[in-house]
């Protein structure tokens, strides 16, 4: 029995007990789900000076929403906003499919055949919200010549794939799905990242309590249709400060809690951490080598993954398994999804009914570069870590031309060859966040792993609460190293702790101290804690394998924040 997981028996009766209900009920009036229309976006970066910047526009794009109401609506219930990471990953096949709706895969019952009713669902908390990014999962762009395949080419760089536009997408859709719902505009809103998403959740949330700099040249992306945007919002959920700029300790009356699933946060020290960490003698990785009776020797390998995969046989999100467990929960929730049947099971909606989603609404929609081999664009030119960290894994079974498993084709219609219903991890974007990207080859600062997140971040945690899960047997993101690796922001931070301690059943803390006058703009800003909790039997998705422990989790975690920001009259200063 995995720890956090129900008993086998147990979890399968109250699987099918649910699933029936499920079956026989019809689906809550609340739900929703379908494609948000953005529009096309100018935005450009700048250094230094106006005059010396990168103006570029997005393509307009449709991006895949799924809303789950509480399973009972109180005053003050928070929204939970959930996605994955890659960059380019879906948060369907992901977040949305593992233990966190009414309804999950999982390959260990009955062999993953379909989704099963979820008995740990966070509707007991709040109302979710699950969003792909652009070109994952359901979500697509749209362009005016498709079928030219060197146009399709060019559609896949820095104007629409860089992680602060990527922030910025979610910032928009998340604006306006709570302008359309009254009822929620103004409820506290927990952003949930997952590995990659990280780096999302800080640059969301960066934008959102510094909003004026992003349009005003204090900042090196700029979006003044944005900051408009940003502005109406608080103007009718903060009407005393109406037509003014809101300070960040109101803004995060709503906007001031994270969670972050193993999360990238400022990935140029992780990794080079998590390098050092796991070549000392007694690390996970010797003890690993014990147990398969394979040597570790760590000067053979410069790419310590490669021991793991390729000698250990094992899971690097999953040390204890064998290779590509991981892997297997989100292909096979991919492959599920694809059936129609299953996404109205999943999102509570009739899928049916999503006009977005038919053949004949998307005609100027494109997915791939070559329609014929819709990975080929990889990472030819990075590192394999770097491969594997930014491809949350859900490497989709081949496809000959446009066949995809499942039943879309045959209720919404065949797509042109360049377009897919569904994709787990676009490759093609993936690799124009890193590789193909005109703003990194002119030499702006916005590459996903760089310090630039991990200041944001700091910057962030003086408004934000945030809880940070610390999974023992993922090496991709070897969250062990995450609070050193914070201590490398030496330029904000004059120490940082990792409390094991305390009286949690799972505790654990990052405690930070801050320099005096780390930032400017935040005068007396001196320590701020994390929450930390170990999960001892837990890989990468931590959803998956620690389920009810996380959600338990998050749930005091949440009261005792809520405790302290009535406390603090409402800020978290």
């Amino acid at each position: 029995m995995e720890h956090g997981v129900l008993p086998s028996r147990v979890m399968i009766l109250a699987c099918l007990c649910l699933a029936l209900l499920g079956q026989l009920a019809p689906a809550q009036s609340g739900n929703e789900a379908g494609l948000m229309a953005i529009e096309p976006i100018t935005f450009w970066f700048q250094r230094g000076s106006y005059d010396d910047r990168l103006v570029l526009e997005s393509s307009p794009a449709r991006l895949w929403y799924s809303f789950l109401s509480a399973d009972k609506d109180q005053a003050g219930m928070p929204l939970f906003v959930f996605f994955n990471g890659g960059p380019g990953s879906a948060t369907s096949c992901g977040l949305m499919s593992m233990y966190t709706g009414h309804f999950t895969v999982d390959n260990r019952v009955d062999g993953g055949g379909g989704f099963i009713a979820n008995p740990v669902p966070w509707t007991r908390l709040g109302h979710l919200l699950y969003v792909d990014a652009r070109q994952t999962g359901f979500s697509y762009n749209l362009m005016a010549q498709p079928a030219d395949v060197n146009e399709r080419l060019r559609e896949f760089n820095a104007q629409n794939f860089n992680s602060l536009l990527d922030g910025a997408d979610f910032v928009r859709l998340l604006l306006r799905f709570l302008a359309a719902h009254p009822a929620l505009r103004d409820r506290p809103v927990v952003v949930v990242g997952e590995s990659y998403g990280g780096v999302r959740a800080t640059a969301m949330l960066h934008i959102l309590l510094n909003y004026a700099d992003y349009g005003n040249g204090r900042e090196t992306f700029q979006d003044p249709a944005l900051v408009s945007e940003i502005q109406a919002h608080f103007d009718a959920v903060f009407p005393e400060y109406a037509g003014r700029v809101v300070p960040a300790g109101v803004i995060a009356r709503q906007f001031g809690r994270q969670i972050l699933i193993q999360p990238a946060l400022s990935m140029d020290h992780q990794s080079a951490v998590a390098d050092e960490l796991l070549r000392r003698p007694g690390s996970i990785l010797y003890r690993l080598a014990e147990e398969v009776g394979a040597p570790f020797d760590p000067q053979r390998y410069p790419d310590l993954l490669e021991y793991v995969y390729d000698v250990a046989g094992r899971d690097y999100y999953m040390v204890s398994k064998p290779r590509d467990w991981l892997n297997g929960f989100f292909d096979n929730a991919g492959v599920q999804l694809r059936t129609v049947a299953n996404l109205s099971q999943v999102t509570g909606v009739d899928a049916a009914r999503i006009d977005a989603l038919y053949a004949s609404s998307r005609a100027a929609a494109y997915r791939v570069i070559l329609a014929d081999s819709p990975w080929a664009y990889a990472h030819e030119t990075e590192s394999p870590l770097t491969r594997v960290l930014f491809e949350v894994p859900a490497r989709l079974e081949s496809m000959a031309g446009n066949q995809e498993p499942g039943d879309m084709a045959a209720v919404f219609g065949v797509l042109q060859p360049w377009d897919r219903y569904f994709i787990g991890t676009n490759s093609n974007a993936n690799w124009a966040f890193h590789v193909c990207n005109v703003a990194l080859a002119r030499g702006f600062d916005i590459h996903s792993w760089q310090a630039r997140y991990g200041r944001m971040f700091l910057k962030n945690v003086a408004h934000v609460h945030t809880f940070i899960t610390n999974a023992a047997l993922d090496l991709v993101v070897y969250t062990e190293a995450l609070p050193p690796a914070l201590a490398r922001h030496d330029e904000i931070l004059a120490a940082v702790r990792h409390e094991r301690g305390g009286t949690e059943e799972r505790p654990g803390r990052i405690d930070l101290e801050y320099r005096p006058g780390a930032f400017a703009d935040l005068p007396g800003l001196a320590r701020r804690s994390i929450r930390f909790p170990l999960y001892r039997d837990s890989c990468h998705a931590v959803s998956l394998t620690q389920p009810l422990d996380l959600r338990d989790d998050v749930e005091a975690w949440l009261r005792q924040t809520a405790a302290e920001s009535d406390s603090q009259g409402g800020e978290h200063d």
